[in-house]
């Protein structure tokens, strides 16, 4: 693991994999980390290419966030990092995200063409109107009581009990959620509620593969193959997961990522 300091902060950053294929950058999902990609990876997903993860700002060991944020402040994070680590030196990469993950990816498409070569972006959360009250409350609550008294009710949606076919691993990722900064989290929240990304999709020139997941009934299939058909191109699939394709279903994961990048 590396810490690296890139646009004003300072994020924890590891590479994994190794091969030949291409770079590939990975972007986790609201409330988790970088360590939310060890399922995934154990499976296979960066076999056959390098990697780069990271705690983007204010999540797991990255520094925390005090003061203004937003989308455009999120997709510079992550330029830096990777011009910075080096990561992009031999040109452009391919950047993969979970859910606001997803969403930050196309936001960083948007904002950086020259930067991404190939865009995975599933469940997508990419702001609107629609979820704007929802996330200005949580961010008001989670600021008051913490993360834990929120938990159940994120995770009842996000990761429902039919998608916790493994105990362990559902405790693993639970406490790990518990455990993020209440105000960064809330941070995060208002970034989601105040971006909206949908005018700007068509202005997306790297190659890109929308995923949904059946079972998930916060970003539903209809919704994210609306953003799908927004995308000049673009691939869509709906797959059978949930919100967390990396966690919850990380075999399907490893194996259906690298058929789009090496295609």
């Amino acid at each position: 693991m590396e810490y690296v300091e890139a646009n004003g902060a300072v994020f924890r950053t590891e590479r994994v994999g190794g091969g030949s294929g291409h770079p590939l950058l990975l972007i986790h999902e609201l409330g988790g980390d970088m360590m939310s990609w060890d399922p995934a990876i154990a499976a296979g997903l960066v076999n056959n290419r390098p990697a780069l993860r990271m705690d983007w700002r204010g999540a797991g060991m990255s520094e925390k966030i005090r003061g203004p944020f937003d989308i455009d402040i999120m997709c510079a994070d992550i330029m830096k990092v990777v011009k910075e680590t080096g990561f992009g030196d031999r040109g452009p990469i391919d950047v993969l995200g979970i859910a606001l993950g997803g969403g930050v990816a196309i936001g960083l498409a948007i904002r950086y063409p020259e930067l991404v070569r190939r865009m995975i972006s599933t469940s997508s959360a990419i702001g609107g109107a629609g979820a704007r009250d929802r996330m200005l409350q949580r961010a008001a609550g989670v600021e008051k009581e913490g993360m834990r008294p929120y938990c159940e009710s994120s995770h009842a949606v996000s990761f429902a009990e039919p998608l916790r076919t493994d105990p362990e691993l559902y405790a693993w990722y639970r406490k790990k959620w518990i455990s993020q900064d209440p105000a960064s989290f809330a941070a995060h929240n208002r970034m989601l509620a105040n971006m909206d990304e949908t005018p700007n999709l068509g202005k997306i020139k790297a190659q890109t593969l929308i995923l949904s997941g059946t079972h998930d009934p916060l970003r539903t299939p209809q919704a994210v193959k609306e953003i799908a058909d927004a995308i000049p191109g673009s691939q869509y699939e709906e797959l059978d997961t949930g919100h967390f394709m990396h966690v919850q279903t990380p075999n399907l994961c490893a194996n259906r990522i690298p058929t789009f990048l090496d295609a």
